[in-house]
């Protein structure tokens, strides 16, 4: 047989050895397990679950309402009605409730010349909820002069100082703390160590945390176990994060939470938008969530829907721009200012704005992402340089300082944060790993 022969035969197997492994490769992926069945989480789907707690809710607002009207000073009635609307926020996501319940906690502070500490507690915790970081450190502290009890303080001043990018106090604060084993250092101990990007070791915390609270109030349960289930999410471990889930659904039937995360396993998992789109649609026809519209928008993207994807995004902002909400959709505003409308000096307004308020790498990487986007790499690289890179492991961070590394020439170090990005590609979601895909090939 003649050279020439040998090495078209040779050629020919080793092109169909190829052939086999990318078949097979590809087969694989089309054949990933999918994970929801609607019959697992039908029964949560059905109308009246929320409007039986929104009803309930609305019962005690009312019954304390007239308590209230016949001792309009009364701040035990106060504190009562203030409770009942910050859990309807909870539960419908009104706004309108969580600006009532946060300004009946004021007056019934006023009317102890915030001196009373449990008051002060609360008004920190709700401070946290609208974003508002510097006045949830404020109370925490007014709190400590009202010789409130320190275990509680030291709890809140990690709260806000994680919030506030003072992380040195934030761990100091926690430390402190004499139980290791408490559930509420347990919990706060995973953040931090989900902060310093070892989420392995935050999971094993918060699997402790869920471990002490399993016989315990419904509440507390359902939310030591939705975020447990977040962070199997986070690591890959989808099958038990869905798991979590419906076994938070089990006590909770109302939690829209949870089904939120369900409809992100069926899109970013399962691919399956379908079905994603009817949980949050469902959701949506229950509930005030804002942002669902932002995923709704991703799923309309994947699908090609630029006419529906542009909507969505339209109907959010006007939502989130109404004075009630604050700064609590900032950083999504920024993204869309940013990337879709091309309005560079409104996305500026809120990365200058969140960086007077909290310096963290988080809010670093939104500044350098503008920078970016106006085309200014060498702004945007002295931000991520300096103040991002390594020092925040979200994944949306770590993709943004892969794009300005390679926008600066730095095309090793960003190829490997892109690779870094698809260990992360659930969390991101199939729009931004197509983006990290394409860029890769790039480089």
């Amino acid at each position: 047989m003649l050279p020439g022969v040998y090495i078209n035969i040779i050629a020919m197997i080793r092109n169909l050895f190829i052939i086999s492994i990318l078949v097979f490769f590809f087969a694989s992926c089309s054949n990933k397990k999918t994970i929801t069945n609607t019959s697992d989480y039908n029964f949560y789907l059905k109308e009246g679950l929320v409007a039986t707690a929104v009803e309930k809710i609305n019962s005690e607002i009312t019954f304390w309402q007239q308590k209230l009207q016949s001792d309009t000073g009364s701040y035990v009635y106060m504190l009562e009605l203030a409770s009942n609307y910050l859990r309807l926020f909870r539960t419908d996501g009104s706004i309108e409730s969580l600006q009532k319940g946060d300004a009946l906690l004021k007056r019934s502070s006023a009317k102890l010349n915030n001196a009373d500490p449990e008051i002060l507690y609360s008004l920190s915790q709700n401070a946290i909820a609208q974003h508002q970081f510097l006045q949830a450190a404020s109370f925490s502290e007014a709190a400590e002069n009202a010789k409130g009890d320190k275990y509680t303080i030291r709890l809140l001043e990690f709260d806000a100082n994680m919030e506030l990018g003072r992380y040195k106090e934030a761990y100091t604060s926690l430390e402190s703390l004499k139980d290791k084993t408490a559930f509420d250092y347990l919990i706060r101990k995973a953040k931090w160590e989900d902060h310093k990007g070892n989420l392995d070791a935050a999971i094993v915390l918060m699997e402790q945390a869920f471990a002490k609270v399993k016989d315990k109030k419904k509440s507390l349960y359902c939310w030591a176990l939705s975020n447990l289930s977040d962070m199997y999410g986070h690591a890959g471990r989808i099958e038990e994060a869905y798991k979590g889930y419906l076994e938070v659904l089990e006590k909770d039937p109302a939690n829209l939470y949870c089904l939120k995360g369900i409809a992100w396993i069926a899109y970013a998992h399962d691919n399956n938008t379908t079905e994603a789109k009817h949980i949050l649609e469902y959701i949506l026809s229950q509930t005030s969530m804002p942002d669902l519209k932002l995923v709704l928008a991703q799923i309309a993207e994947t699908e090609g829907n630029e006419v529906e994807k542009k909507k969505l995004i339209n109907e959010f902002v006007t939502t989130v721009t109404k004075p009630g909400y604050g700064d609590m959709y900032n950083k999504y505003l920024l993204e869309i200012y940013t990337e879709e409308f091309k309005d560079y000096d409104k996305a500026f307004a809120i990365a200058e704005k969140e960086l007077k308020n909290r310096f963290t790498p988080e809010t670093c990487d939104w500044m350098a992402w503008v920078y970016y986007n106006k085309g200014d790499i060498a702004k945007a690289m002295e931000f991520s340089k300096s103040y991002v890179h390594k020092l925040t492991f979200e994944p949306d961070a770590t993709m943004h300082t892969a794009f300005i590394y390679a926008a600066n020439g730095k095309k090793q170090e960003a190829k490997s944060l892109l690779q870094e990005c698809l260990e992360s590609s659930f969390e991101l979601g199939p729009v931004a790993t197509k983006q990290i895909e394409e860029k890769l090939q790039t480089l």
